[in-house]
């Protein structure tokens, strides 16, 4: 799930506590809309309801400002909360500060529970500090956790920290934070929690599976210093509550924040975390790559399957096959892009050949950056071995390609690979000679006699005897 999404969640709920819950109708048309659309929507309304006899509450206003501090709390004690909270906008920000010191916590609650928040955000900081935290910590304490949320990031850090103080039930705190106005500064807010509470509310939010997808939306809002602290607690977690959890981000689609924080965990965490049994389901790891290509984040799925033992990872690349055309060519180039070409020799050293054959039918492979990239990153990790089973399989025009590459820059690949000779098997010279033969421009084939023409005896003597014995008259003419 984007982020995005998630927060058009958050968005949707605060459009509802304001004008009643919606038909299913409604609420699965506003579900695609974006969040911006769905918060200005809410503005509208607001602005509606608050231009309603504003006239009438301005004039008030100029009443209240000719009175003393003392009189007009108790004038608005008289007039009730949903008077004073119409009456606040049109107020001097000085005066509301004066006022309120004389008002009691439990009327300003139900003063704050009925203004308009976006008023409220800018009188905040004219009012007592000791105040404000009170009335936060009984809004979260009331349940009334979208309206804290609308407040929470216009709160200053001294009132923060007396909230944390108030208020002991941490999901309470995760459900707040969610419903903030102004996502992007929960970092700053968290930086203001010690390591001991954030591990306790991150601990509470995993207890409470209501809260998994807050946990997430949380993981996408923070720096990647904090995203490191909670992912990596996250982790720490026992199997069968790491495996639930993966279930739980498969059926909710929530995905996508799992993967951005993925280079975060630790290494030895990212090996527990891709063995969990949860992610040999079918079904999930489709869920997982489907995200992935939709979001654009096939590249941050990388250290997971490097960190596979080799059994997950011909399991990864079954699955991965079935996903079409689309998914694994998007994935072949993230991995290039990212300088992680070997984990595709990787994965194709995992296939049968039937899976090898059906793999190098992908038009990505008619690239030649995609195949000078892998031939380079078999020859720089030792995977000649794939890397030659891979040549062998590509249909007619691919092994042309892939010869013309290794002939390229006066045979440079070809000279790479060649120094790697000892790592290829009998039937590998064979493969290679074959390779090597598509050739078919008479000043690449020069190129190709050169690099020959220099190798060590030994090498040379190899590739004679397999072109013999293959017949191959190309090859004869190269090496004489």
């Amino acid at each position: 799930m984007k982020t995005s999404s998630l927060q058009m969640v958050a968005e949707l709920e605060k459009l509802q506590a304001l004008i009643g819950d919606l038909p299913a109708a409604q609420r699965n048309l506003a579900s695609g809309c974006q969040p911006g659309q769905i918060r200005e929507t809410r503005d509208a309304v607001l602005d509606t309801l608050h231009e309603d006899h504003a006239s009438t509450f301005r004039r008030l206003a100029c009443f209240v400002r000719a009175l003393p501090a003392k009189r007009a709390a108790k004038l608005a004690t008289s007039c009730g909360p949903v008077v004073v909270a119409r009456v606040l906008p049109f107020v001097d920000l000085l005066k509301v500060g004066k006022i309120t010191r004389q008002l009691p916590v439990d009327f300003l609650t139900e003063v704050t529970l009925k203004a308009d928040p976006r008023a409220l955000r800018t009188l905040i900081r004219h009012i007592p500090t000791d105040q404000i935290a009170a009335v936060a910590a009984a809004l979260i304490e009331q349940e009334h956790h979208i309206t804290a949320g609308q407040l929470a990031d216009a709160l200053p850090s001294t009132a923060i920290r007396q909230v944390l103080t108030l208020v002991d039930d941490d999901v309470a705190l995760l459900r707040t934070v969610f419903y903030m106005d102004e996502p992007e500064q929960l970092g700053d807010i968290i930086r203001l929690v010690d390591n001991e509470r954030l591990n306790r509310i991150i601990l509470a939010g995993l207890g409470n599976r209501d809260t998994w997808p807050i946990l997430m939306w949380v993981i996408d809002q923070v720096g990647r210093d904090i995203q490191s602290r909670i992912t990596n607690l996250i982790v720490e977690r026992d199997p069968e509550t790491l495996n639930e959890l993966i279930n739980v981000a498969n059926s909710q689609a929530l995905w996508g924040p799992i993967l951005r924080s993925l280079d975060t965990i630790k290494e030895r965490h990212q090996r527990s975390l891709v063995h969990l049994q949860a992610l040999r389901d079918e079904q999930v790891l489709e869920g997982l790559m489907k995200a992935a290509y939709d979001e654009g984040l096939m590249a941050n799925t990388i250290p997971l399957i490097e960190a596979m033992n080799a059994d997950l990872q011909a399991f990864v690349a079954k699955v991965g096959l079935r996903q079409g055309a689309d998914i694994l060519e998007a994935f072949i180039r993230d991995a290039v892009r990212q300088n992680h070409a070997a984990v595709i020799l990787t994965l194709l050293s995992r296939m049968t050949d039937e899976e090898v054959k059906e793999l190098t039918t992908l038009g990505v492979f008619n690239d030649n950056f995609i195949l000078q990239a892998i031939v380079s990153a078999g020859i720089g990790t030792g995977q000649i071995r794939p890397l030659i089973r891979f040549a062998r399989r590509l249909p007619s025009k691919g092994q042309e390609l892939l010869a013309s590459l290794m002939a390229a820059d006066h045979g440079a690949l070809l000279e790479r690979l060649l120094n790697r000779s000892e790592l290829l098997g009998d039937s590998d010279w064979n493969e290679l000679v074959s390779l090597i033969s598509k050739v078919r421009i008479p000043d690449q084939a020069k190129e190709i006699a050169d690099v020959i023409r220099y190798q060590s005896r030994q090498t040379s003597r190899a590739l004679k005897a397999r072109a013999e014995n293959m017949g191959s008259d190309l090859f004869k003419t190269l090496l004489k």
